[in-house]
């Protein structure tokens, strides 16, 4: 998953278009789609940051995405943080009980 696919999946799961994640980063919607497309790969500090604000995500994959996560752990990590408190706790009592788990850490 590249960055500008990033973007627009978790824009999308918030349910925010071009011009709302726009306004807060202080761009027009034009550069978020562009950044979406992957025509424009850089970005300025300061927008990295409000844009992982507007998105509830870690800044750091905007830096070095394919070191952090893979696509199948920022899947899981989308759908984590979009999730409720209650499907939140659920998720993580399953993963904790399972044998897997603990077999890691033996």
């Amino acid at each position: 998953m590249t960055i500008g696919e990033v973007i627009k999946a978790r824009r999308e799961s918030l349910k925010l278009n071009l011009e709302d994640v726009g306004r807060a980063v202080g761009v027009s919607k034009a550069t978020v789609s562009r950044w979406e497309s992957g025509e424009i790969h850089k970005m300025k500090r300061d927008k990295i940051e409000a844009l992982a604000n507007v998105l509830n995500l870690d800044p750091v994959i905007f830096v070095m995405p394919q070191e952090i996560l893979t696509s199948e752990e920022r899947e899981l990590l989308y759908a984590f943080r979009a999730a409720d408190s209650r499907a939140r706790a659920d998720a993580l009592s399953t993963l904790l009980q399972h044998p897997a788990v603990h077999e890691e850490h033996t």
